[in-house]
């Protein structure tokens, strides 16, 4: 499903008009038929129903009114309320307007000083539209706007949005004050950036998309993940065997953080790995009990962790392997990024580098490494992460979320997976935001569990883009299954044991 910010949606819109000859008035008329069909799909008969309008200026408004008339003549009871300035209506908004008052509709203008007369009117509906802004919104909302909103907020009634939630931007999801808080939003044409980026996608609800009723001509970059990516698994042929499914090395864990190493090798397993090799420190290998994973201790250091005496037992490691996932719980010390940094000199392959290994990846570093090679590398950075390999703040990248994960991709020739509430995964060319996943996901392990899942993708054949994208909506989704028990207490661990149900 493609996404788009609204400044795109209004050029597609334009291009279309261009392009077919289309009178925008049919289209508006198509697009209120659209809304009034999900109406009687999700609310039943329309027919004595109390539904109240809110209608704005622009051509969100003129929509509004088209739906109100429809409404109209399914038997609904209409009321319509008209916000903003009544002398600055778009062309198509004043028509449908002028055709509505002609049809006795009950109408009614929003004032400042009314507010309470009019959360007496609107708690009186059996379901309100907002048609003010949808994607012609961005800022904040003025003090009588604010009102308004909490007026309606107050009220315990179904709310539809046309498009986009008053008081969210379509473009980036921000809600500067308040917003509407819609039960449903009815995206015409394409799904919007807003409606699934947060804070925005809280106010959305769920979200529905419906055709303008012809084909519009996008060549989107950017796409929502779904259940639909699942058919990217690739086949398991009956004769196969575990070389069939590559042959993964995990370098990981630390004196400190023993259980980062274990969930990512067996994570790999869980996602259809045919096998794993997991190199950790020795001072650490007692802590593994004997299962499917094959672990290859390394040199000791006084700290627990990988180092310079591991270094050669590590590249022989690396040598006939598929797949290479390194970073989780190997610490911070600058011995330690020395050695990840030889390895990825050295390695050829696809590659996950995942929490204490991107600190490896300062500019001067990526700069050596061949673009070709760079091209099979994988990222996953969370916010602050990110923040620090562009030298940034964690509150600016989560504020530009798209960007950011867009642009390094562009600049380093790599995918990265901008972990958080949507994740993102960019690509050079094409960027996932992901559909799947809750808060009890924010816990110690998950992201280990991740880097693993991505790994086993990669050795059953995936390219890094749809390896990375697949893992992420995989990985939601089992965390979205185990959290059926309750988000609140999940644990990695619990992730971990419902990734094989979803690949099922």
């Amino acid at each position: 499903m493609q996404v788009v910010t609204g400044a795109e949606m209004q050029s597609i819109e334009k291009e279309a008009f261009a392009k077919l000859g289309l009178p925008s008035l049919l289209v508006m008329e198509n697009a209120g038929s659209r809304v009034v069909e999900v109406l009687k799909t999700e609310y039943g008969s329309m027919h004595g129903k109390r539904i109240h309008i809110l209608a704005g200026t622009g051509n969100n408004g003129g929509d509004g009114l088209v739906v109100a008339r429809q409404l109209l003549a399914l038997g609904a009871r209409i009321k319509v309320y008209l916000v903003g300035n009544q002398q600055k209506l778009s062309k198509d908004n004043s028509t449908n307007l002028k055709i509505l008052r002609k049809l006795g509709v009950d109408f009614s203008t929003v004032e400042a000083g009314q507010m309470g007369k009019l959360k007496f009117s609107l708690g009186l509906a059996d379901l309100i539209i907002d048609a003010i802004f949808g994607t012609g919104f961005s800022g904040g909302l003025d003090s009588e706007l604010e009102s308004l909103v909490s007026v309606v907020n107050e009220i315990r009634c179904p709310l539809v949005a046309i498009d986009c939630p008053t008081g969210v931007n379509a473009t980036s999801g921000e809600v500067r004050t308040t917003a509407m808080q819609a039960d449903l939003t009815i995206n015409l044409g394409f799904l919007k950036v807003g409606c699934v980026f947060y804070p925005g996608q809280a106010y959305a609800g769920r979200n529905v998309v419906v055709d303008l009723g012809f084909p519009l001509t996008n060549e989107g970059t950017r796409f929502l993940l779904g259940d639909h990516n699942l058919s990217w698994l690739p086949d398991r042929e009956p004769w196969s065997h575990k070389g069939s499914f590559g042959h993964t090395l995990v370098v990981a864990g630390s004196k400190t953080y023993a259980g980062a190493a274990f969930l990512s090798a067996q994570a790999v397993l869980r996602g259809g790995g045919g096998m794993v090799t997991l190199a950790v420190p020795a001072s650490i290998s007692d802590r593994f009990t004997p299962d499917e994973v094959i672990l290859a201790p390394l040199g000791k250091t006084e700290r627990g962790t990988i180092g310079v005496p591991s270094l050669q037992e590590l590249l022989e490691l690396m040598e006939d392997k598929d797949v290479l996932a390194i970073g989780p719980g190997l610490t911070r010390l600058p011995e330690v990024i020395q050695v990840v940094q030889e390895l990825l000199r050295k390695w050829e392959d696809p590659c996950v580098i995942d929490a204490d290994a991107l600190l490896a990846l300062d500019a001067d570093f990526l700069k050596s490494v061949s673009e070709d090679r760079r091209r099979r590398w994988i990222v996953t950075p969370h916010p602050g992460e990110m923040a620090r390999l562009i030298s940034s703040d964690a509150q600016a990248v989560n504020a530009s979320r798209l960007e950011v994960s867009q642009e390094f991709a562009k600049a380093w020739n790599v995918v990265v997976v901008l972990k958080g509430a949507p994740t993102i995964v960019a690509g050079a060319e094409n960027t996932y935001i992901n559909s799947s996943g809750n808060s009890g996901m924010a816990t110690a392990g998950s992201g280990d569990v991740l880097t693993g899942l991505i790994a086993a993708l990669l050795s059953q054949g995936l390219d890094p883009l749809k390896a990375s994208a697949l893992g992420v909506y995989v990985h939601g989704k089992a965390g979205d299954v185990a959290g059926l028990k309750g988000q609140r207490g999940l644990k990695a661990s619990d992730i971990l044991q419902t990734v094989q149900e979803i690949l099922s």
